[in-house]
């Protein structure tokens, strides 16, 4: 009864209307049992013996599952109404469906009598199945037109129809690879075994056999594998000026080819090209492809809270602030952001991040004491939360406070030491100098002054990640507060 109620529940209202309309339309004692069977599960009922109590129904159990069977048959029927690919927000998707459709169309016509409509029917539809690169689709076409034409048509006619579907399959074998390879390389599973390091050359070789089939068969659904193997593989390998290059090339391929033009492709391309902008610190760059990447995704999926976090990155780091409040009041407005345990807490630690690049340090503290779950994740996350919290402190010379703070910290990194990188350690000891100077940023020992230039200049192990949740830089902010003559700006 369950799958039965499921296709009640996806039938729209047009849909609903022409199903009772067929119902309706005839006497017919078991056609009424059906219409009356779908009005029951219309109006919410799935109790089984409630449904036969209704119908009057006393035969075997076998006669009633008959009946399921003939009105999921009826709705399946309805679904394939003349609008239904209208339904179909993507146009490839749609476009696919239709072609199904007409190929099944041209099928009844054509072994009912109706030959020249039938074919009529196909050599309109192959101008859809080329266009949207179904190659599938226009294999059926092309062999169920040889089919008709094979007693009527010129040799030289069949020559050039045998040619195309010996090209089409070609071109399809290719596809069904490239999608079988991408599916591997989809697989979690898979994709951390080929990324490791063992595993590099073979990893390099496929994404290498991928871009030769899209160059020899020019299909733009191989070229979307292509490139969505590449960028990934490039993210991964954290080579953001090869990610930005193929991005922008994978960018103009999902906005201008129909076969994979769709709002979720777009959307996921700019993501991929802004995060890579945003790693190479092209801040402005990062924004523009961002700010695309969440107009197109669907506005209450969790896709589009993802892209909103680098927006809000991309925007903080640039100091747009009037653009971060934007972003972030979209993201605490978002119907889904309390759905998931850590989404809140994160956007409302983002929010005292950007509330403390803005000079509000009172609405930081209050910011971050709305929320504490951030402080149970034994991750990246909490560290940078801790940091902040003791940046705020000291800014309100909370000194008994910090040292409270500073001490539960360094406790909490030696208990996870994967935490306590360089850059973490450096800014611990800063902020420990600090403590230990009464607070006053020009007295920090040479130890913490290098610690400080390591940072600045993100020598090796103390790199700052734009992607990452040090929103709030430890380094910059100890910059700003020393005196120039201490620690010179452009030194």
């Amino acid at each position: 009864m369950d799958d039965l109620m499921t296709l009640v529940k996806i039938l729209r209202t047009g849909e609903r209307r022409m199903l009772i309309h067929l119902l309706s339309r005839t006497t017919n004692a078991e056609d009424n049992l059906r219409l009356q069977l779908f009005k029951l599960l219309e109006v919410g009922n799935t109790d089984e013996q409630f449904i036969k109590r209704k119908l009057g129904e006393t035969s075997s159990a076998s006669s009633f599952a008959h009946l399921k069977s003939r009105l999921k048959e009826d709705i399946l029927s309805v679904l394939l109404v003349k609008e239904s690919s209208k339904r179909i927000a993507q146009a490839n998707r749609a476009a696919e469906f239709e072609c199904m459709k007409k190929i099944a169309q041209a099928h009844v016509m054509i072994f009912r009598g109706a030959l020249v409509e039938g074919i009529k029917v196909l050599r309109k539809s192959m101008q859809t199945a080329e266009r949207f690169e179904l190659v599938g689709e226009k294999l059926q076409m092309n062999h169920l037109l040889r089919e008709c034409l094979i007693s009527s048509a010129t040799s030289e006619e069949l020559k050039l129809l045998n040619e195309e579907i010996t090209n089409d399959f070609q071109r399809y074998e290719a596809l069904l690879y490239v999608e079988e390879q991408s599916m591997l390389l989809s697989s979690p599973e898979m994709s951390k075994t080929l990324k490791g390091k063992n595993n590099e050359k073979k990893y390099v070789e496929l994404i290498s056999s991928l871009g030769q089939l899209y160059k020899k068969h020019k299909l733009a659904r191989i070229g979307f594998w292509y490139y969505m193997a590449a960028t990934e593989y490039g993210t991964s390998r954290k080579d953001f000026n090869s990610v930005v290059e193929l991005g922008l090339k994978f960018l103009k391929l999902v906005e201008k080819n129909p076969a994979v033009r769709s709002k979720n492709n777009i959307a996921g391309v700019n993501q991929t090209v802004g995060f890579a902008q945003m790693e190479l610190r092209n801040f402005n760059e990062a924004t523009n492809h961002l700010s695309k990447s969440e107009k197109f995704f669907p506005a209450a999926g969790f896709n589009r809270l993802q892209c909103l976090q680098f927006l809000v990155q991309a925007q903080l780091a640039s100091g747009n602030y009037c653009g971060a409040e934007e972003t972030i009041s979209l993201a605490l407005s978002h119907p889904r952001i309390a759905a998931r345990e850590h989404l809140l807490p994160r956007w409302i630690y983002i929010n005292g991040c950007a509330q403390f690049l803005h000079s509000d340090m009172s609405a930081s503290f209050k910011s971050l004491n709305a929320e504490g779950y951030l402080l149970k994740q034994q991750d990246t996350w909490n560290m940078q939360f801790r940091l902040l919290e003791m940046m705020l402190l000291v800014e309100m010379k909370d000194e008994e406070w910090l040292e409270f703070k500073l001490d539960t910290t360094r406790k909490f990194v030696t208990r996870h030491k994967e935490l306590g990188t360089l850059r973490v350690q450096a800014a611990l000891d800063i902020l420990g100098n600090l403590l230990r100077k009464e607070l006053n940023f020009d007295e920090l020992s040479p130890k913490s002054l290098t610690a400080l230039k390591n940072c600045l200049d993100e020598t090796e192990g103390y790199a700052w990640d734009p992607g990452g949740p040090e929103i709030v830089r430890l380094d910059k902010w100890v910059e700003r507060k020393m005196s120039p003559s201490i620690y010179p700006a452009d030194e």
